[in-house]
């Protein structure tokens, strides 16, 4: 370390080369990033601690594969943002090698610090003031260094820390300019009364677009990557030579060690090597130029073969009945899974089943390995069942494309998430899939008219035979989440036809979540799921299975009420689940001008927008929060980096999305279809 300190500190003394710099993460110096974020310069008056870990490839994938000394930082508004004239009394700066890859980063700040950290500002930082404008804002925060900082991309990501203690007067609040597709970083901060030290929270893909200022270094610095640093075995790994040297000739010799045996293996500038065997590999690479000393560049552990990461999925596929899924990586050879939380080993197959004796929840782990790899464990807590029953013997069915509704009133102020139901087909053991649309209230008056429905997904079935009940199971691939509140239920059968109750007068069943009331059936058609005419009482045959935040901690998402059509249709919402400590991203289709305004609310009022030149179309949204959307091809995505704090978890939130459409109605907007989410844990 005390080379590289008086190397650093000689560097500093004798470069005089031109100020050069480079925007992180790629593709941002022209483009505006996807999202925005006010940490850590756009909120002050409670204190704030960032990390924010870029990886490497950001410098060496625009032609920085060498040592540079990086001078200042600066920072830029989003865009359309106004930067006022202000700044914070007191801050902190200080820059290292993170030792931990930016995927990897800690939650203790300490951890992703490097040896070579050092402050390089602190004091106070002002800004002028900067006009909002469309497109990519000037870098307007400057924080010039008042010490330099040695960085080799080749050594390790680059960790920027930004410190501002709790300070009044602060900065008007604002957002920065932030990356959270493909952009390979890692925040972690602590706020609110934080101590300036300890354990923060991650959000992960999370790189705030930063311009770095720096100079290149002076010297013969060995460096290379390799195109894969893990898999199975026998592992064939490219290995890409990317030294840097400022001596005339370039480099002029290269000595490889790839297994860590102080033995060279290749004198080749980019070798391959086959790893045919289990293990962990540390990699050297020795270099000359005929100038300077050699150069050695030592990878501890750097190549590991057969390493597994356990993963799995959960699906009810019946009452107390859960099927789960390994979603391993690394191509495990053996499996171990504890299914009921004993501790003991329940199955060694790759796939496995559990019949729980009631709906407790319970912690379920896998445990995988590959050859004589490192073993990898996963434990999850799940809860195996919950429903609501109408499992009256069918007498009588329809033809293939017919429908049956009812009404589900969810009670739970949590929501549910619907996973599965149990049918009962027309047709024995024929594959089959069943469309659930739902629209707010009752399905009463609205069973052939589409515009008051909206598809929440679709079911698939194996098939099952024709004479119980419940005889066949109906996945959905994600659970279709429905808020609290009354819908109307439409599930119409493709494949087969739906089997009921007929004789009977509309009866009702209720549990602790909902209830549910049937009945009436519909003959429509394959391809009109609105035609026919409408048969009651027929009273639906089946099984709801359906999981709830309250006792699993799930996360959800799902539409719940229509839109309004424009030139291309009704704007339609789509989304991964939303968990703590990770990016939802919300899809809209189908917008006329490829932009619009998300709206996103804790309550799900109606506003009717008839009155203003836009007849059925609905408001289903509170306005706590909107969001420009800038799309192309008539689609754009929405953002949003859930807090990895416990607080927010079974939050709900409404969206919906104003459609700019000139040419639909007199007001020239549409509404998007409506969709609730909750934060999972």
């Amino acid at each position: 370390m005390l080379h590289r300190t008086l190397l650093a500190a000689a560097v500093f003394a004798s470069v005089a080369s031109a100020q050069l710099s480079v925007v992180l993460p790629v593709g941002t110096a022209t483009v505006e990033g996807n999202s925005s974020n006010a940490f850590p310069w756009g909120r002050g008056g409670t204190g704030l601690y960032q990390q924010c870990v870029y990886d490497s490839s950001h410098f060496t994938n625009q032609g920085i594969n060498f040592p540079i000394v990086i001078t200042g930082l600066r920072w830029r508004p989003n865009t359309n943002v106004a930067l006022a004239a202000t700044g914070y009394g007191q801050a902190t700066v200080a820059l290292s090698t993170c030792p931990l890859d930016q995927g990897a980063v800690s939650t203790t700040l300490a951890s992703n610090q490097g040896a070579d950290r050092a402050v390089v500002f602190s004091g106070a930082v002002n800004w002028a003031a900067q006009a909002a404008q469309v497109g990519p804002t000037p870098f307007g925060i400057v924080v010039p260094f008042a010490s330099s900082f040695l960085y080799d991309p080749t050594q390790g990501d680059l960790n920027i820390e930004v410190d501002l203690p709790i300070q009044t007067p602060a900065p008007g609040s604002f957002q920065l300019d932030v990356q959270t597709t493909g952009g390979l970083a890692s925040r972690v901060i602590v706020s609110t009364g934080y101590p300036g030290t300890g354990t923060g929270t991650i959000t992960s893909n999370h790189a705030v677009v930063v311009q770095v200022d720096y100079q290149p270094a002076a010297g013969l610095y060995s460096g290379f990557n390799a195109d894969v640093t893990t898999g199975p075995s026998p592992l064939t790994v490219n290995f890409t030579d990317n030294t840097y040297t400022s001596a005339p000739g370039g480099v002029l010799g290269w000595a490889w060690d790839f297994d860590g045996d102080s033995i060279i293996d290749s004198t080749l500038q980019n070798p391959s090597f086959t790893y045919t065997n289990c293990g962990s590999y540390s990699v050297s690479l020795t270099t000359v130029d005929g100038v300077n000393s050699p150069s050695t560049l030592t990878r501890t552990n750097y190549i590991v073969t057969d390493r597994t990461t356990a993963n799995f999925t959960e699906q009810l596929i019946g009452p107390f009945t859960v099927l789960f899924t390994d979603t391993s990586t690394g191509g495990a050879t053996s499996w171990a899974w504890d299914l009921d939380g004993d501790s003991v080993v329940d199955s060694t197959s790759q796939n496995a089943a559990w019949v729980y004796p009631n709906a407790n929840p319970v912690n379920v782990t896998l445990t995988v390995s590959r050859l004589c790899g490192p073993s990898s464990t996963f434990t999850k807590s799940i809860v195996p069942v919950q429903n609501i029953s109408h499992n009256v013997l069918p007498n009588n069915g329809l033809s293939t494309g017919a429908s049956v509704y009812f009404d589900l009133n969810v009670t739970n102020p949590a929501g549910l998430s619907i996973t599965s139901m149990d049918v009962a087909p027309s047709t024995a053991n024929t594959a089959f899939t069943v469309e659930m649309f739902v629209k707010p209230g009752t399905y009463v008056g609205s069973t052939g008219t589409a515009a008051d429905w909206v598809s929440a997904g679709v079911g698939s079935s194996a098939g099952g035979a024709s004479t119980t009940a419940a005889s066949a199971n109906v996945v959905f691939p994600q659970a279709l989440y429905l808020p609290p509140g009354q819908h109307g239920v439409k599930l119409w059968y493709v494949g087969v036809g739906p089997r009921y109750q007929t004789g009977t007068v509309v009866t009702t069943v209720t549990n602790g979540d909902l209830s549910l009331t049937v009945g009436t059936s519909r003959g429509s058609t394959v391809a009109d799921p609105w035609a026919g005419a409408d048969i009651t009482p027929r009273l639906w045959s089946g099984v709801l299975y359906y999981g709830t935040h309250t006792l699993g901690g799930l996360a959800g998402f799902g539409e719940f009420a229509p839109g309004c059509a424009g030139t291309l249709g009704v704007p339609h919402l789509s989304s991964n689940l939303p968990q703590l400590g990770t990016t939802m991203t919300v899809n809209v289709t189908n917008l006329a001008q490829s932009f619009g305004i998300m709206i996103t609310g804790f309550t799900g009022p109606v506003t009717d927008l008839t009155a203003f030149g836009a007849p059925g179309c609905l408001v289903r949204a509170s306005a706590d929060a909107t969001s420009l959307l800038l799309g192309a091809g008539n689609a754009a995505s929405w953002n949003f980096n859930v807090p990895n704090l416990p607080v927010f978890s079974g939050m709900i939130l409404y969206h919906q999305v104003l459609s700019v459409d000139p040419a639909a109605n007199g007001l020239g907007v549409v509404m998007s279809d409506a969709a609730a989410s909750q934060i999972g844990s």
